[in-house]
């Protein structure tokens, strides 16, 4: 009689052991497999956030499990049985059971603030030998730029990022315009970008590849295809072998300004690419005018209506783009400045100078539509 007593009591236990430990292997099953759609771990850091992702993810899937559970059950037993038409009984509320609904909480969330905050301060202190990047967003591109050793005014500009294993990189971001987000999910990276001050973001690469960089922050008609590449290079020789020729460039430019604009603007130091089409230089943008054959055009309409020689309405566009709104398309192109080297959208005479000359040249023969002198008075013309 005592041991059939015994059992009956300690069934109810048995249970609840049996549905913790189930919630437990559930937790644990959501944090191994969520993981496996998610981007490679590419970098050092990758490995750190999504551990404590699993963290996340273990007690989430458990206490989801048991929301669920326990909503299931009651559905099941305490439903009201044919025929039934009463009211339930009336319950009061339970303070043990309040207070440990409050208490497990509370000290989940402290240890995941003290998780967060010791994985925080890991992927964001300075590290030895640092790779600095510099990291521009305009709507609707991104551009880097790269010290060039002992050239300290000088810098080698590219549309893509490129480091290589191993080498840790600092990035400092900032804005032409409005919020962005730079985002690279295969390095676990995020990090707004914000108008007046600079930011920063850290990771060291540990997988070679080419990994897709987004806006994540919504910034316009265009912020989803505001997209660049990282080539990470599976080591220093690899890396240099980009870099050294795109350094020469900059150091030795050449003398025809037309070249010389094409080098300005395939390097993506200003964002066109991010808004308009030119097959030559493989924009593919979708918020700014389509600029094949922009020189054609430029002859055969706008000279006529505006009075202005071909290269001199091409340098007022530049720095003046409200004044030439192409039907269709509204005033969103950044108006650069010649002035101030530290502020917004500079850029100074002798590259709108070169860029002119390049696009002087998109015509059906190819040839130039400027004449050379005009593109020499330019610095007048366009004040």
């Amino acid at each position: 009689m005592n041991a059939e007593r015994s059992n009956t009591s300690s069934s109810p236990i048995l249970w609840v052991v049996a549905a913790f430990a189930l919630l437990i292997l559930g937790g644990l099953i959501i944090a191994e497999a969520t993981p496996l759609i998610l981007p490679p771990q590419a970098s050092a850091e990758s490995q750190q956030v999504d551990n404590l992702f699993k963290v996340m993810l273990a007690i989430g899937g458990a206490i989801f499990l048991l929301v669920q559970g326990a909503i299931v059950y009651s559905v099941i037993r305490f439903r009201a049985k044919p025929g039934e038409r009463e009211d339930g009984v009336a319950m009061h509320g339970n303070a043990t059971l309040e207070f440990v609904w409050t208490a497990i909480p509370a000290v989940i969330v402290l240890i995941l603030s003290i998780l967060s905050f010791q994985v925080w301060v890991s992927i964001t202190s300075a590290q030895d030998n640092e790779l600095v990047v510099h990291a521009t967003g305009a709507r609707f591109n991104w551009s880097f730029s790269y010290n060039i050793p002992e050239q300290d005014d000088l810098t080698v500009n590219a549309r893509e990022l490129h480091t290589y294993v191993g080498q840790p990189i600092r990035m400092v971001l900032s804005t032409a315009d409005v919020n962005h987000a730079f985002y690279i999910p295969a390095m676990r990276v995020k990090q707004d970008l914000l108008p007046g001050r600079e930011t920063e973001v850290r990771f060291t690469p540990t997988i070679p590849g080419d990994y897709p960089i987004f806006c994540a922050e919504l910034c316009g008609s265009g912020h989803g295809d505001m997209r660049a590449r990282i080539i990470v290079h599976p080591d220093e020789e690899t890396y240099l072998a980009w870099f050294n020729p795109e350094a020469d460039v900059v150091l030795n430019p050449p003398e025809d300004p037309v070249a010389r604009g094409f080098q300005i603007l395939a390097s993506g130091q200003y964002p066109c690419a991010g808004c308009h089409v030119l097959e030559e230089l493989d924009w593919t943008g979708v918020t700014g005018p389509n600029q094949n054959g922009l020189a054609d055009r430029v002859v055969n309409n706008r000279v006529a209506a505006t009075g202005e020689v071909p290269a001199e309405y091409l340098g007022r566009s530049l720095y003046h783009p409200g004044e030439y709104l192409v039907p269709g398309f509204g005033n969103l192109m950044p108006q650069f400045q010649p002035d101030d080297p530290a502020g917004a959208n500079y850029m100074p005479m002798e590259d709108m100078q070169a860029i002119v000359a390049y696009l002087c040249t998109l015509s059906a023969s190819g040839e130039s539509v400027c004449d050379p002198q005009n593109i020499q008075d330019l610095p007048s013309l366009v004040d």
